[in-house]
This record gives C-alpha cells, structure tokens and sequence, in this order.
C-alpha cells in the first residue's frame, strides 16, 4: 500500500514536472505572461529556506534530465502496454533522483513545485536558481 501511494505521488511529481515548464530557463524566457492569482494571505515561499530551494533545484534538474530521457521512448513507444512500463520506469527512477538528493524528500519536492505554481515570486526565484545551476551544470 505504501509504495502504491509513494508511486502515485511521484507519478504526480513526473505530471507536474511537465506541467509546470514555466520553471525551467529555456522555456521561461519564452513563455507569455500569466495573470497572477490572488495572493495567499502568507506567501509559500517564506516557508522554503534556500538551503531547501537549492535541494529542490539539484532534485528538479535530475527529475527533467529523466524526463527528457523518457519522453521520447514514451513518444515512440508501440503500445499502451509498453507506454505504461516506459512511464513506471520513469516514475521509478524520478522517485530515486529525488531521494537521492541530499535534504529533501519526494513529500517537499512535490509540495514546491505546487507551491511554484500558485507563488510568482517563488517560480521566478526557483527559475533563477534552476538557470544557475544549469549553466554550472554545462
């Protein structure tokens, strides 16, 4: 049962890293601005230290790297069978990657990028730690 729900969590974490494109350099430059939602009464990002922002960053460039890997085999894949291994695999090893990185759990990851989705400030600042990184990484 637990690794069920572990399994679906990272699956939402695999959907969101999709969906949430706004955070990564390239794609940020490029997107069109969107309308800010109404302001929480506290902003989600003061609870995040940097310390937790940089884990999620060496996490969230680890999760995309495997999605970029996987999204093509998904693409190409033959059959519904074989889509459904190619995305447990992924899952899998997305899981991994975040509980690999020192200083935050698969829990905190998710929790961040939906966090980022509703925070401008926080995905703009993510987005800045994300570029940094990325060019270090290069």
């Amino acid at each position: 049962m637990i690794f069920r729900r572990k399994s679906r969590t990272v699956a939402v974490a695999f959907a969101m890293a999709t969906g949430v494109a706004f955070i990564t350099p390239a794609v940020a430059q490029d997107a069109a601005p969107q309308p800010a939602p109404a302001a929480p009464a506290q902003s989600p990002s003061q609870s995040y230290d940097d310390q937790k922002l940089e884990a999620f960053t060496v996490a969230f460039l680890a999760v995309s790297d495997i999605q970029q890997e996987y999204s093509s085999k998904f693409r190409q894949a033959p059959d519904d069978g074989k889509k459904q291994q190619i995305q447990t695999e992924a899952t899998q090893k997305m899981e991994k990657a975040v509980n690999d990185t020192n200083g935050i759990s698969v829990d905190e990851y998710n929790q961040i990028i939906q966090s980022a989705q509703t925070d401008e400030a926080l995905a703009q600042k993510l987005n800045g730690m994300i570029g940094q990184a990325s060019q270090q990484k290069q």
